[in-house]
């Protein structure tokens, strides 16, 4: 479960307070994975800035990804619930009708 509000994810019974951007990635990234969709870095950084993702760098969204996984803290945690797909890029790695955001 995602609060945007509280800026917290909830996975099982952990809560993890997330930054405003950690929050606008997994979000994006949730979103994503509802409609069955791997994102690249450019698209992730050109969703959340507003930008068309030809005009973003990858490196951006790689970044945003990175900040994410270390706001998680768990490495097992971050590494299961954010994947990278090699040459493709990322999902979350839960099924789609498991989420929620509030």
């Amino acid at each position: 479960m995602i609060s945007r509000e509280a800026r917290a994810v909830y996975i099982n019974d952990m809560e993890f307070s997330l930054t405003e951007a950690a929050i606008e990635t997994i979000s994006v990234l949730a979103e994503a994975r509802m409609d069955d969709d791997v994102l690249t870095g450019a698209q992730i950084e050109g969703v959340i800035s507003g930008r068309n993702a030809a005009d973003c760098d990858e490196a951006a969204g790689a970044t945003r990804v990175k900040r994410l996984r270390d706001a998680l803290g768990n490495q097992m945690v971050s590494e299961l619930l954010v994947k990278t797909i090699a040459r493709r890029g990322y999902m979350l790695a839960v099924g789609k009708d498991t989420i929620k955001m509030i």
